[in-house]
């Protein structure tokens, strides 16, 4: 009887490699004619936009903007704080050896740190260091052999692998825009500074071939305000937004993973009805990157034997990122800025952010060892002047997780949820921040699966083999090892030794194997 292979599909995103590189991005900043020259510049902040990625022979081709928007100090009496928004393109390699034209990436792009030189009253030179981690995956569908059937005597060691059948991706984008008016204890608006947006995910529904995405566009607003005694306002307004993403083969209740980004973020002041500029009418671009998948366990067979013949086996090496598991915590971090021994008159904002220096695994925990980096804007009692302050307030945070050891691949992201204060004294603010920690777990298997498996015809000689065989176990030595070698069956062994936990034998222990035959009449 022929050997029969019974097949199985395992469709699978394939990590092929994985690395981080820091960027140098130089470039110029000048003033344009229509804003006044600068005193001094009071901060730079940047971020940075992907705008376009491909793959060619070992390497990632990263094509992008870093975002520059300076606050600046001026001679101008009536509005003595400006702002400037200026942009440097950017194009990096990111070197991962096996990755060939076509294969899917996926980028993540932080400033890690700005450096700044004011050329006089119109020109500064910025140098920035960016970060780029860059994933390429391709999206394999691999030929498995689940099953071995058709010979008599035939023995099957399989494993099981469980993963993340991806069922749809698609990546969508909407418009998110409203107006507000400003609340009546807020000043009119001469001057918008600048407007930071962050994008949050509230709930995620998937029903069929679709996700329901609902969220919000956090928008933190500064700008000048028509008032005598704090010229510099700051306020947070917060835009809903909910959002149909086209998932063709997603079903009601899978699991579904998002990345969400806001750009191209525009804003108009108008006036309200009694022709006072209150009203901000915002709009922001929302990129929504969406995944649904279904948790798949699956066996394959990744040896085989007859207790009878000789099979000609072949195998391949093929690498699973099998899903351990997820987790989200929220820390809250405090800490105090000071400013030496100037008097802080007002605080016209705080704003920050937060970096991961370092995360391990340890007694069943991931330790997230971060750095939550503020920025305080605020004007000295003695000279009214504005200043900027940058200090850095380190912290952990732990992460609880099942089945988390050493050997496992960790993802970790971060965001910032909130920063809140309160001035103590005349030297020192108190802050309270909160942090959201995201952990995922997976463990990347390499295993020699069966391809083919072809009964070459030949019978095995065990009756010139002795009666009984000791058998002495080695180092790494398993039971399935032994019973192949002797072309006998693991269950025989279990019986005849008695053997109690098969899957924990030791070297130096004794094995007995019979000779069984089996005649043919």
């Amino acid at each position: 009887m022929a050997v029969e292979l019974i097949k199985d599909l395992l469709k699978i995103d394939q990590v092929i490699g994985k690395d981080e590189i820091q960027a140098l991005v130089e470039g110029e900043i000048r003033v344009p004619e229509a804003k006044p020259k600068i005193k001094r510049v009071l901060k730079i902040d940047g971020d940075v936009e992907v705008t376009g990625t491909k793959t060619a022979k070992g390497k990632i081709i990263v094509n992008g903007i870093v975002n520059f928007n300076v606050l600046y100090s001026t001679d101008d009496e009536l509005q003595s704080v400006h702002n400037l928004d200026a942009r440097t393109d950017f194009r990096e390699e990111i070197e991962i050896e096996g990755v060939n034209e076509g294969a899917t990436t996926d980028i993540s792009a932080n400033v890690e740190h700005i450096d700044y030189e004011q050329d006089g009253d119109t020109s500064i030179s910025v140098k920035t260091v960016i970060s780029l981690i860059g994933k390429a995956i391709h999206d394999n569908t691999i030929d498995i052999i689940k099953d071995i059937k058709g010979l008599d005597g035939i023995q099957v060691l399989k494993e099981s692998i469980r993963y993340n059948d991806v069922m749809g991706a698609n990546t969508s984008s909407t418009l998110v825009k409203e107006a507000f008016e400003l609340e009546e204890h807020m000043p009119d608006i001469i001057d918008v500074l600048r407007i930071d947006t962050k994008v949050f995910e509230k709930e995620t529904k998937v029903v069929e071939d679709k996700a329901i995405v609902a969220g919000v566009v956090a928008c933190s607003i500064m700008y000048f305000g028509d008032d005598d005694e704090n010229k510099v306002n700051y306020i947070n307004h917060e835009i809903p937004f909910t959002h149909f993403v086209e998932l063709p083969g997603a079903q009601k209740d899978m699991d579904c993973g998002l990345k969400l980004n806001s750009y191209d973020t525009n804003f108009e002041v108008k006036e309200d009805i009694n022709g006072a500029l209150r009203i901000i009418d915002i709009e922001s671009t929302v990129k929504i990157n969406a995944k649904v998948y279904r948790q798949v366990e699956k066996e394959v067979a990744v040896d085989t034997y007859s207790t009878n013949k000789i099979l000609d086996i072949k195998k391949r090496e093929v690498i699973v990122s099998e899903s351990i598991g997820q987790s989200t915590s929220k820390e809250t971090i405090k800490g105090t800025l000071q400013v030496g021994n100037e008097i802080i008159k007002s605080i016209y904002n705080i704003s920050g952010r937060s970096l991961i220096t370092d995360y391990k695994i340890m007694e069943g925990k991931v330790i997230i060892e971060g750095l939550l980096e503020v920025d305080m804007l605020y004007q000295v009692e003695e000279n009214d002047e504005i200043k900027d302050t940058r200090q850095e307030i380190p912290y952990k945070a732990y992460v609880d997780i099942e089945q988390v050891s050493d050997e496992l691949e960790l993802e970790v992201e971060n965001i910032l949820d909130d920063i809140s204060y309160k001035k103590i004294n005349s030297h020192e603010v108190e802050l309270e921040a909160t942090v959201s920690n995201y952990v995922s777990v997976d463990r990347i298997k390499k295993i020699n699966i069966i391809t083919e498996a072809v009964d070459t015809g030949e019978t095995i000689d065990r009756v010139s083999r002795p009666s009984i065989t000791i058998y002495i176990v080695q180092k790494d030595d398993t039971i399935w090892d032994i019973a192949k070698r002797y072309n006998t069956t693991v269950e025989d062994l279990i019986k005849t030794n008695d053997i109690v936990s098969p899957e924990n034998i030791m070297p130096g222990e004794k094995i007995i194997i019979e000779k069984n035959v089996n005649f043919e009449f």
